[in-house]
């Protein structure tokens, strides 16, 4: 009996779909959703609002420890923070399903995350805040008013480069 060899359609979608940068949506000013104003606590104990930042870029990137995609982009989220946050980007790590802080913050030091990460455990809140987070690494860009600006779902090489334009677009404003 002869097998058939074609590679399933949907195998080829979910190839693609990594390869070429996920999904990313965004829009213009007039028309962007105020982001909700957490409250959150990182792995390290410091409380803070999302407001506390308005003024600044935020970039909000959900990751896991478990997640393959997630570990290539951080370092690419790290380098930015290292360019960018002395020019009002703010950077925080929120991880899913990663297990106790202890966990989170040997992950953490082994990748070299330096900005603040935030085990959404603790603050189950963050995920009823953000339910359609359903694929990771998820990255939601905020604007200096609160708003949200971009999101991009999965990773591919052009994320950071994606990622990049859209800081210094919003911090020239």
């Amino acid at each position: 009996m002869k097998r058939n060899k074609r590679v399933p359609i949907f195998w080829v979608i979910i190839f693609f779909f990594f390869l070429g940068g996920g999904f990313v949506w965004g829009g213009e000013s007039e028309n962007l959703k105020p982001a909700p104003d957490l409250k959150l606590t990182d792995i390290n104990g410091n409380a803070f609002k999302l407001s506390d930042y308005r003024g600044k870029v935020v970039i909000l990137n959900f990751w896991a420890l478990w997640c393959p995609p997630c570990q290539i982009e951080i370092p690419h989220l790290v380098s930015l923070y290292d360019k960018y946050k002395d020019k009002g980007l703010v950077i925080l790590g929120i991880a899913i399903s990663s297990g106790n802080d202890k966990k989170i913050k040997e992950k953490a030091k082994e990748w070299n995350i330096n900005y603040p990460v935030i085990n959404e455990e603790e603050c189950p809140f963050v995920r009823r805040s953000f339910s359609e987070v359903r694929a990771i690494p998820n990255s939601y860009i905020i604007n200096q008013e609160g708003k949200f600006f971009k999101n991009y779902v999965g990773f591919s090489t052009t994320t950071p480069i994606e990622l990049e334009k859209d800081i210094k677009t919003l911090l020239k404003q």
